[in-house]
């Protein structure tokens, strides 16, 4: 049974993938778990190995035994935030990836899974691909994601590091983030007070719910071992189909049974009017297409913020 360490293994997505992981992998987890709030409280009592560790420390001093594998989704994320605190970003984004690099290198781990995202795109593209403008991002927050994948493969080619990036496409589903439009929506939406949409509401994007994100993610922990040295790979994960926030809030409030209230600003200059990840190079990769349709999945998201009592 393969050895596994998460970073970031209480936040959103690593909740969820511990959950799948666990029966299958030795798995661990760090993170600084710093997020006061019901959501992480309840994620952290449901999991089993998660120790309290910075990645920009030597964090492998903290686990029994070396990782085969690390996943490494521990990030400041956001695009606001990245306006307000660009230092924070750099040190968790940036200076923590290389830490987690060097770890990789000092221990001897052969390979590594890591999260990037659809914000290091240009602006103006109909449709993302993998090789697509990546020069000139909107926001901070999306340069740091490039200055990972840029870092990663140079560390690839220098010291036979094998890794895997993923560009993820606005992930949501059930436990997810305060700070994502998910949650600020659902709260409002569930109080009676307006939302905020940007641009009437005319912004798209390409909803991927987290079960989609982590079944992937297990196909790929069995695909990346089979890689050679120094291989560095990366792929878009979305959903494939974009639609407005407009109507995604709209299902949320149908879900909640709730009406919906609006307020209209303009869309901050850092924020990407579209989002449209052409996923095919994963799907032939790994032979797994996201299936989670944005009723589906708004559905099971909002049923675990009412079965907790968030209303």
């Amino acid at each position: 049974m393969a050895f596994v360490l998460i970073t970031g293994g209480a936040g959103f997505i690593g909740y969820h993938l511990q959950q799948q992981l666990q029966s299958k992998y030795l798995v661990n987890a760090i993170d600084l778990i710093n997020e006061p709030t019901p959501a992480i409280k309840l994620r952290k009592s449901k999991l089993k190995h998660v120790v309290h560790a910075d990645i920009n420390s030597d964090f492998l001093n903290t686990l029994e035994g070396t990782p085969e594998v690390i996943i490494h989704l521990a990030a400041e994320t956001g695009i606001a935030g990245s306006l307000t605190h660009p230092q924070k970003y750099f040190d968790t984004n940036v200076a923590g990836t290389f830490n987690v690099l060097e770890q990789c290198r000092k221990a001897g781990i052969k390979y590594l899974i890591y999260a990037s995202s659809s914000s290091v795109y240009a602006p103006n593209q109909l449709i993302m691909q993998e090789d697509s403008n990546t020069i000139n991002q909107l926001s901070y927050y999306g340069t740091t994601k490039k200055m990972d994948e840029v870092m990663i493969e140079n560390y690839c080619k220098q010291f036979g590091i094998t890794a895997i990036g993923l560009r993820f496409f606005t992930v949501y589903g059930s436990y997810t983030r305060p700070d994502m439009a998910a949650y600020k929506f659902m709260e409002a939406i569930s109080k009676g007070k307006p939302i905020v949409l940007y641009n009437n509401g005319n912004v798209y994007r390409d909803f991927t719910h987290v079960s989609d994100v982590v079944n992937s993610i297990e196909l790929l922990l069995e695909k990346i071992q089979q890689e050679p040295e120094g291989s560095h790979k990366v792929f878009n994960i979305g959903y494939g189909t974009p639609i407005s926030v407009n109507e995604y809030a709209t299902c949320i409030a149908k879900h909640l049974s709730k009406p919906l209230f609006t307020q209209f600003f303009p869309l901050p200059a850092n924020e990407l009017p579209a989002t449209h990840s052409n996923t095919e190079l994963l799907e032939r990769y790994i032979n797994y297409k996201p299936k989670c349709d944005i009723n589906e999945g708004i559905f099971e998201m909002t049923n675990w913020y009412k079965t907790n009592n968030y209303e």
